[in-house]
């Protein structure tokens, strides 16, 4: 038995007693995110135990948070993008309907500088549907079903495009506008292709893999290409600075962003620098997993759900 397929068993026993199925697993969207944490600011679920905030942190409803004499930080309400200063000495209760001042002080709310939530609420619901671990099944000797993302935005600062792989021992023809190019296969789950530039505007593509030179599939659907234009490109790149601004160039914020304007790539890896970093940090996981849908990365979605799963079922 697999390491993969023993440990989906060992889950799947510990859904059954523990009460959980496919939508058990559901969250509500986090309610506000920590930034600018400074001096002694710790973070709770049962007001027992505290933990430091060393980086950014999304906040949920339930969740506490305290400051020392020397802490304060921002608090940016998720639905409406309204930043609040959290002061020394002070004490916040997040709520489903926002941050809930306990003691000392917390300001007004102004607008945030940057969109930092920008979609964010809708997208974490609609990741739960993918943390769902499903049986695993051995690639070897299975009929090839390759699909694609059906739109990605990608420009000259984000070129890449992936699909699924399915072993080195197979190449892949990619089409663009109907212009073939030939992709060399590699070790992995994913396979990576730099675009040369393209024209500004929407391109299809499909992607065909080949074996011994001879085709063996095709992708079942086409995708499509958004190609920014230069003016797109800076729109998008100043959009970001003013986040990481904001943030303090925190990844995760970032690849929100892009994954908001469907750069859906470019989001995938910062989402996966983020939780490289941050490995125990699985609340918003379910964003990597969901971008790894979004790409149609089947094997990657599901060795990530695993790894949710797995940090759930320890906690």
């Amino acid at each position: 038995m697999s390491k993969l397929l023993k440990a989906f068993v060992a889950l799947a026993i510990g859904a059954l007693t523990a009460g959980w199925g496919a939508g058990g697993l559901a969250a509500d969207p986090p309610v506000s995110m920590l930034i600018q944490a400074v001096g002694t600011v710790e973070v709770s679920k049962d007001g027992a135990k505290w933990t430091p905030v060393t980086r950014n942190k999304f906040l949920f409803a339930g969740d506490m948070v305290r400051t020392g004499a020397d802490g304060g930080g921002k608090l940016i309400d998720q639905a409406s993008n309204m930043a609040q200063t959290l002061g020394a000495s002070s004490e916040v209760k997040v709520e489903a309907a926002g941050v809930k001042a306990v003691a000392g002080t917390l300001s007004k709310p102004e607008p945030a500088s940057g969109d930092l939530v920008a979609g964010l609420g809708n997208r974490f619901a609609e990741a739960q549907r993918y943390t769902t671990v499903r049986r695993a099944v051995n690639k070897d000797g299975q009929e090839i079903k390759l699909r694609l993302i059906s739109q990605v935005t990608l420009s000259a600062t984000y070129p890449d495009l992936v699909w699924e792989g399915y072993g080195k021992q197979y190449s892949y023809l990619l089409s663009v506008d109907g212009k073939e190019i030939a992709v060399p296969g590699a070790e992995g789950d994913m396979i990576r292709f730099r675009l040369p530039e393209l024209a500004a505007g929407k391109h299809s593509f499909t992607v065909a893999v080949t074996e011994g030179g001879k085709k063996v599939a095709d992708a079942e659907k086409e995708g499509s290409i958004v190609w920014l234009s230069p003016a797109e490109d800076k729109a998008l790149s100043d959009e970001l600075a003013k986040v990481r601004a904001a943030t303090g160039s925190d990844d995760f914020t970032a690849a929100s962003l892009l994954d908001s304007k469907g750069v859906t790539v470019a989001a995938m890896d910062l989402y996966r620098k983020y939780f490289d970093a941050n490995r125990t940090d699985n609340d918003m996981r379910p964003l990597l997993i969901k971008a790894y849908n979004d790409l149609k990365l089947k094997d990657l979605r599901q060795k990530e759900a695993l790894v949710y799963n797995e940090q759930l079922q320890a906690n």
